[in-house]
Order: structure tokens, then C-alpha cells, then sequence
């Protein structure tokens, strides 16, 4: 009997709350503040990239620190929290997002365009959809192992202007096959700036999430270990955020005295990037590509 309840004792107990941060090296007031809103405001944040920057439930056992929830851990813990996140009723859903950020940050995209024409730029837009989900950023540093693009400010995802730029260039030389002059004039050179610019990619209204799931059939052998990847190897899920049934308004802009002609062409190469090549993380497994609607950018 003793020797099952040393066992029990050294078995790691895992608690359902995670432990408060690491805070004091910080000045005290600044420790205090942060102290009172990881114990009583966690649960009325809004803003998704606060969320998963700054309050993502660590805890600290055996010396070291690990993704501890609702008695899980790693990537169990991850899974659970993500869920919670997105809704517990389904896997896919609205994200604890505030709808006015959607709106203002909407509001404000359009008052740059509206802008930009003020001073005699000319400014094309349209709208699209994920014909499934995509995710930019996945690859990025993050505490969570896997990442996603989001506003700073407001929290939403965004794809950025130059991941947009990127893609546009990319379909631009499969299709032609060469920089010709008009690319040249899009893209710019290393003498000369491109005539076209892009803008980021905003969601036209409030997102909706689903969390997804990768299995890594060989963990050992992608980790570099030296290991060659077996049928024994055991899969380790890996858990991550994707947007979902979302339209998106993009942009582009150009400098008065650029032909309309090369802004069209700009934007034609973009279409054809989002519905053929696709953008983002996992684009082989089908995420990331788009259907252009049919009303513009209303």
C-alpha cells in the first residue's frame, strides 16, 4: 500500500487553473496590474492575439513550464483550449471576438482606400472567399508551436500586404515566364519602385474559426534525430487555428499617372494566385485557396 502511494506521489499533478506568470522583475505597479488581470480578466479579453500572446494557460510543475488545461496537457491542453475558444457546442464557430473590432477595423480599411482616390490614386478592389480554410503564419514563432497572422490591435487575421505581393509575382512569372516590361512596371526592379501597390487582406466580417489538426506520422525523423521514419513511430497531433467561410476585401492601389490597364493586370495576377495557386500554410492539402464573388468590393 505504501509503495502504490509513493507512486501516486510522484506522479505529476496536473491542476485545471494554470499558475500565475513569472512577473517580478517588474516594477510593482506594473506587476500588481498584471497579476490582477491574469486572475480576474483572462476570461473577458476579446482580442484573439492577446489571447494566445499573453494569456495562454501555462503552467509551472517539476521545475519547468508546460501548456497545462482543464486537466491536460501539451498538445491535449492546446486542443481543449483552442475548442473552448471557438465554441463548445461545435469545432466550428465565432471565436470570443469582439464584433465591433471587425467593423471599426473594416471602417478604417476604407477610409485609407477613400484616401489614397482623394489625392488621385487609382484603387481597385474585390471580394473573396475560402472555398475551405487557410491559415498565414502557421510557421511562425509562437509559444503554441504553430501560429497565425492576426492584427495586432484588433486581434482579426489578416493576410499581409506582402505575402499578397508575393503571390501575385509568383503567378505573374508561371504565367508569363519572364519579367516582361509590364511585370517590370507592376513589381518594380531594383532601379525603380513597382507602379501597383497592395494592401492587407481584411476580413469583411466578424471571422469565423474551426480548429484543425496534424498528425505527424514521424516525429522522431522530422525532428532530425537521426531516426528513419517506421510504421511504429507513434503520431503526435498537433493542433492549430484556421479561418473559415469568411469573405476577405483586398486592394490594390497605383499612382496617377500609371495606365489603368497595369492595375487590372495587377489585380487579375492576384485573382489568379488565390484561386489557383493558393496562399498560406498547407496549400498541398487544399487550404488556401479562394473564390473571387461577384460584387466587387461592396
Amino acid at each position: 500500500m505504501a509503495e502504490q502511494r509513493g507512486q501516486r506521489d510522484q506522479q505529476p499533478r496536473l491542476r485545471p487553473e494554470p499558475s500565475e506568470p513569472l512577473c517580478g522583475h517588474l516594477p510593482q505597479e506594473v506587476r500588481e496590474a498584471w497579476t490582477k488581470a491574469w486572475r480576474q480578466k483572462r476570461e473577458q479579453i476579446n482580442n484573439l492575439s492577446l489571447l494566445l500572446d499573453r494569456y495562454a494557460p501555462w503552467g509551472e510543475g517539476h521545475h519547468s513550464w508546460n501548456l497545462r488545461y482543464r486537466q491536460q496537457q501539451g498538445q491535449g491542453a492546446k486542443g481543449a483550449w483552442l475548442r473552448d475558444l471557438v465554441g463548445s457546442s461545435s469545432r466550428a464557430g465565432q471565436i470570443r471576438l469582439d464584433g465591433a473590432f471587425a467593423n471599426a477595423l473594416l471602417d478604417r480599411f476604407r477610409a485609407i482606400l477613400k484616401w489614397h482616390e482623394q489625392r488621385g490614386m487609382q484603387v481597385l478592389c474585390f471580394r473573396a472567399e475560402p472555398t475551405w480554410r487557410f491559415v498565414v503564419g502557421l510557421g511562425m514563432a509562437h509559444v503554441l508551436e504553430t501560429g497565425i497572422t492576426l492584427h495586432r490591435l484588433s486581434g482579426l487575421p489578416i493576410i499581409p500586404a506582402s505575402g499578397l505581393k508575393g503571390a501575385a509575382r509568383a503567378y505573374a512569372l508561371a504565367t508569363l515566364g519572364t519579367e516582361t516590361e509590364t511585370f517590370q512596371q507592376i513589381f518594380g526592379t531594383k532601379e525603380r519602385a513597382g507602379a501597383v501597390g497592395f494592401f492587407d487582406a481584411i476580413p469583411c466580417q466578424h471571422p469565423k474559426f474551426v480548429v484543425d489538426v496534424m498528425n505527424p506520422h514521424y516525429p522522431r525523423y522530422y525532428r532530425g534525430e537521426n531516426t528513419p521514419p517506421a510504421d511504429w513511430d507513434s503520431p503526435i497531433p498537433v493542433f492549430f487555428l484556421t479561418v473559415h467561410e469568411t469573405p476577405y476585401l483586398f486592394a490594390l492601389a497605383a499612382r496617377r499617372e500609371v495606365a489603368p490597364e497595369l492595375l487590372e493586370t495587377a489585380a487579375q495576377w492576384l485573382k489568379g494566385a488565390l484561386t489557383e495557386l493558393g496562399i498560406g500554410a498547407k496549400t498541398s492539402a487544399d487550404y488556401g485557396y479562394w473564390e473571387i464573388l461577384p460584387d466587387g468590393g461592396k
